[in-house]
């Protein structure tokens, strides 16, 4: 099997796409593409076979965001200004259960990454958040990230990655 990743499009087969989260299932399949393309608020991209051009294995979204400095671990933020940091929001990442332990979560993620360190060199940006699963903490610890100081222990937890730290790990 051949991954490709891509900006997700109109004609992409989304409706048979199922990860396990209902959530994550209905965002793929209701507004996706609205968001993306009539209201301009995030962009996904999909991970498809080769040789089935347009159906979804995996997607993720990212949009743009910000977070209070304070909220930001205290030594990624040192010599930044006392406002509101800009900063890119994986808004959602998801594997169809057909194709889990595959690698295509690791293949989004990097894609993501990538992505994000093309956006940040452009507008200036200077990390990524997620709001993780308590199940999959792990799996974005693994990759840095770091919870976000008054992030809830209930429920979704949001998660921090400085750019520099991506940027370091594809430098080696």
């Amino acid at each position: 099997m051949a991954i490709v990743i891509r900006r997700l499009e109109e004609h992409d087969g989304v409706e048979g796409f199922e990860c396990g989260d209902e959530p994550l299932d209905n965002y793929l399949k209701r507004h996706a593409w609205t968001n993306q393309e009539k209201s301009l608020i995030g962009v996904s991209y999909v991970a498809v076979d080769e040789s089935a051009p347009f159906a979804v294995l995996g997607y993720f979204t990212l949009a743009m965001a910000s977070v209070p400095r304070h909220a930001i671990p205290q030594k990624h933020v040192r010599g930044l200004p006392p406002y509101d940091l800009p900063l890119i929001l994986l808004a959602r990442l998801a594997v169809d259960r057909r194709f889990a332990r595959r690698g295509i979560g690791y293949a989004l993620i990097s894609e993501a990454f990538r992505i994000s360190l093309r956006v940040a060199n452009e507008i200036g940006c200077r990390c990524i958040i997620t709001d993780a699963y308590p199940v999959r903490l792990s799996w974005y610890e693994r990759d840095g990230f770091v919870p976000l100081e008054g992030s809830l222990a209930a429920g979704p937890r949001r998660m921090f990655l400085d750019l520099r730290t991506v940027r370091a790990a594809l430098q080696r």
